[in-house]
């Protein structure tokens, strides 16, 4: 895509979440939307205090950061933004792009994110203008039920008359979550091939997840992407 003068558009992709802690499932959604969409980049943006998740669920920002960052250090196309870490309030999608876009113009955005925080979408603060702005990369759980449930989602965001543009992302299915590991982590099992070693080491390090007060009971519902 192009703008005026000619100049080209990067395509840049938000990956947006707790990453509480970050792990291969991450990484491997961040990938699929890279190569499927050809895109320049992906910004990964550890949100400080999702506006839906208790604070006393969250392990401390600077932690979560840090795995992200060492995740994702060795790969030339990841990065995390330079924008305000810790604001005073939850985080808001509509924040993260206002903060973004002076920080990145000419740019076409694309927004990753899983299923079942997609269907949250339309009940986002000031939905209908994050949603307008952004290509949204769906990652499914399953493939047949992702496209109803995002069409539902595009039903709900059209009446508005805006622009709404949707893809899922074409990858094998995944059960990893940050609740498994948190588990394992209060049970003594090994994190190995759950998350990168840069990040396994670093929680072993720190000693972090040791108990249930930094993470919610564990699930396995797939929902806690």
């Amino acid at each position: 895509m192009v703008c005026g003068g000619n100049m080209p558009l990067q395509k840049i992709g938000i990956f947006g979440g707790a990453f509480n802690p970050v792990h291969w499932g991450h990484l491997l959604v961040a990938e699929t939307a890279l190569s499927q969409f050809e895109l320049d980049q992906v910004l990964w943006v550890t949100t400080y205090q999702p506006s839906h998740k208790r604070a006393s669920s969250l392990l401390d920002f600077k932690h979560r950061l840090a795995m992200v960052q060492r995740a994702i250090a060795d790969h030339p196309n990841f990065t995390t933004p330079d924008i305000a870490s810790e604001p005073k309030e939850p985080s808001y999608a509509i924040s993260t792009l206002l903060e973004l876009q002076p920080l990145y113009p000419l740019t076409e955005w694309y927004w990753i994110i899983g299923i079942d925080a997609f269907q949250n979408l339309p009940r986002w603060r000031s939905s209908e203008e994050v949603a307008a702005q952004c290509t949204w990369l769906v990652a499914p759980r399953n493939h047949l039920d992702a496209i109803t449930l995002c069409q539902q989602v595009a039903t709900q965001l059209s009446a508005h008359s805006l622009p709404f543009r949707w893809q899922l992302l074409s990858m094998p299915q995944n059960q990893v979550s940050s609740s498994l590991i948190r588990h394992y982590c209060q049970i003594g099992r090994s994190l190995r091939y759950l998350v990168p070693e840069p990040v396994r080491e670093y929680i072993t390090v720190h000693q972090l997840y040791q108990s249930s007060e930094t993470g919610d009971a564990f699930q396995d519902n797939g929902k806690n992407f």
